[in-house]
C-alpha cells in the first residue's frame, strides 16, 4: 500500500479545512473524502471523546480503515485521497499507526474568528432542536436539510448509506438523539470532543467551550507535530491561503507531489481576501473578555495580534 497516497488536512473546525479540501478536490489526480467519521469511528461509537492513540489502532481497526480508504481510492480512480476531518486533529498518533507514510497539512486560523464561527454553528443546532425546552419544537425541516447536505458530500451511494446508518442506528425515530446528541450526552453539540470536554463544558459558558475546541485542536496537533517527518508535514495559515491564493496552493501541490495544470488553475474559486477579523465587528466586549484568557496565550504564540477592536 502506498501510504503517501493519503493526505490528512488537520486543524480545528472553521479553520479553512473545508475550503482547502474543496480546492484540492478540483485537481484531476486528487479526490477529497469529506469527513468520513463513519469509517474512523465505526469501532468507537461509544467512546467518551474523539481522541485516539496509537494503541487504539488494533489490527482489526487498521484492517477496516485501510480497506475502506483503498476502496474509496479505487472507486474515485484518483492517485491521492484527501481527508479533511477536523476531529483528526485529536487522532494523529492513531492515523500514523494506520498510515505511517501519510502526509499532514495543518491549517491554522485566528482563534477568535474560529470561535465566532463555531459558536454560530452551535446556536444553529440549538435552534433546530428547540433549545432543549420541553415546549420547544424540533424543526424537522431544518434538521433534514442539515442531514441531506452532509450525506450529499459523499459521492457514492454505498458511503451515504453507511454514513446514514452510522448516525441513526438504533434511534432513527428518536428526535432526542438526532444531530449528534448521542455524542454530547443528550444535549446539542457540534465539533470535536477533546479529552476532558465534559468538565470543561460544565464549568464554562458555551462561547468559552467553543474557544477551547479551537485551543485543544491546536494543542493536540502541536503535541504530535514533532514526531512527523519533515517531508510529511506542512503548516499553512488560512489568512495566507485566502490572500495569496495560487502561490499557497502551488506550494501545497508540490508538497503532495502533484503538478498544477491550466485546467486546475482555471477551476479555482475566487477566495474572499477580506474574510478574516470578523470577530472585531461581531464579538461584544463581554464575549471577548470571556474568551481572551483561553485564546490569548496561544494566539500570541502563533503570532496573531492582541485583542484590540
Amino acid at each position: 500500500m502506498n501510504n503517501t497516497a493519503f493526505v490528512f488536512i488537520v486543524g480545528s473546525p472553521r479553520s479553512g479545512t473545508t475550503v482547502l479540501g474543496e480546492i484540492l478536490d478540483r485537481h484531476a489526480e486528487i479526490s477529497q473524502w469529506y469527513e468520513p467519521y463513519f469509517i474512523w469511528d465505526r469501532h468507537f461509537r461509544d467512546a467518551k471523546d474523539d481522541a485516539r492513540n496509537a494503541e487504539d489502532a488494533t489490527p482489526v481497526v487498521q484492517s477496516q480503515i485501510i480497506r475502506s480508504f483503498l476502496t474509496y481510492q479505487k472507486k474515485t480512480g484518483s492517485s491521492i485521497i484527501v481527508d479533511k476531518s477536523p476531529r483528526n486533529s485529536l487522532k494523529i498518533p492513531f492515523i500514523r499507526k494506520i498510515f505511517p507514510a501519510a502526509k499532514f497539512i495543518h491549517i491554522i486560523r485566528d482563534g477568535r474568528d474560529v470561535t465566532l464561527s463555531i459558536h454560530k454553528e452551535w446556536l444553529k443546532r440549538k435552534e433546530i432542536v428547540g433549545g432543549g425546552d420541553i415546549n420547544d419544537q424540533f424543526n424537522y425541516r431544518k434538521a433534514l436539510s442539515v442531514v441531506k447536505t452532509w450525506l450529499n458530500r459523499q459521492p457514492f451511494f454505498f458511503n451515504r448509506l453507511n454514513a446514514f446508518w452510522f448516525e441513526t442506528h438504533g434511534h432513527l425515530l428518536d428526535k432526542s438523539k438526532h444531530l449528534n446528541q448521542t455524542r454530547w450526552n443528550g444535549t446539542t453539540g457540534w465539533g470535536p470532543r477533546f479529552e476532558g470536554w465534559k468538565q470543561v463544558y460544565g464549568n464554562n459558558s458555551l462561547i468559552q467551550f467553543n474557544a477551547y475546541q479551537w485551543l485543544k485542536c491546536i494543542e493536540a496537533v502541536r503535541r504530535n507535530w514533532g514526531k512527523i517527518p519533515s517531508q510529511n508535514k506542512m503548516e499553512i495559515r488560512y489568512e495566507d491561503l485566502i490572500q495569496q491564493g495560487t502561490d499557497r496552493i502551488n506550494e501545497i501541490l508540490e508538497f503532495i507531489d502533484v503538478k498544477p495544470n491550466s485546467e486546475f488553475i482555471g477551476s479555482l474559486p475566487v477566495l474572499k481576501k477580506n474574510n478574516f477579523n470578523k470577530w472585531k465587528n461581531e464579538f461584544s466586549s463581554r464575549q471577548l473578555s470571556e474568551i481572551a484568557p483561553i485564546l490569548s496565550p496561544m494566539l500570541i504564540s502563533l503570532g496573531y495580534e492582541r485583542d484590540e477592536k
